[in-house]
C-alpha cells in the first residue's frame, strides 16, 4: 500500500487532537506533516490554503476536505468501517458541503483569529 501523507494545521487545537488520535491508531504507512511554509509550498498551496481544509496525499494525488478524512480512515482501526459509509455519495455530499461551507470556515476564522492574537 502506498503511504499516505496528511497536512494538518498543528497551530488548531482541534485539529491536533484529532490528528494525534489518528496517529496513535495508524500505522507506519500514514505520515503527518505539520504546515510550515515551506512544507505547504511542497504541496503547491500557500500556508492559509493548507490551513483552510485538511489535505493528504498518495504519490502525486491529493485530496482535500472529506476525501482526505476517507482516505485517511480507510488505514484505521474502527475508522475502517466509517470510510465507506461517508464515502456514499448522499452521505458524501451532505458531509462535503456541511465541512466546506461550515466546519471548514469556522475552524480557518478560529486559526486566524488565533493568529493575530499572537502577533
Amino acid at each position: 500500500m502506498e503511504k499516505l501523507e496528511v497536512l494538518y494545521n498543528a497551530e488548531c487545537p482541534i485539529c491536533r487532537r484529532e490528528i494525534e488520535h489518528y496517529e496513535r491508531l495508524s500505522g507506519d504507512d500514514v505520515d503527518y506533516v505539520a504546515i510550515t511554509p515551506d512544507i505547504a509550498l511542497d504541496w503547491g498551496l500557500t500556508e492559509d490554503q493548507a490551513a483552510e481544509k485538511l489535505h493528504a496525499r498518495r504519490g502525486g494525488d491529493v485530496v482535500v476536505g472529506v476525501e482526505a478524512f476517507v482516505v485517511i480512515w480507510q488505514r484505521l482501526p474502527y475508522f475502517r468501517l466509517l470510510a465507506p459509509i461517508v464515502n456514499f455519495k448522499p452521505i458524501k455530499v451532505i458531509s462535503s458541503v456541511v465541512y466546506h461551507r461550515i466546519l471548514a470556515p469556522l475552524l480557518f476564522a478560529a486559526h486566524k483569529k488565533r493568529r493575530a492574537k499572537a502577533k
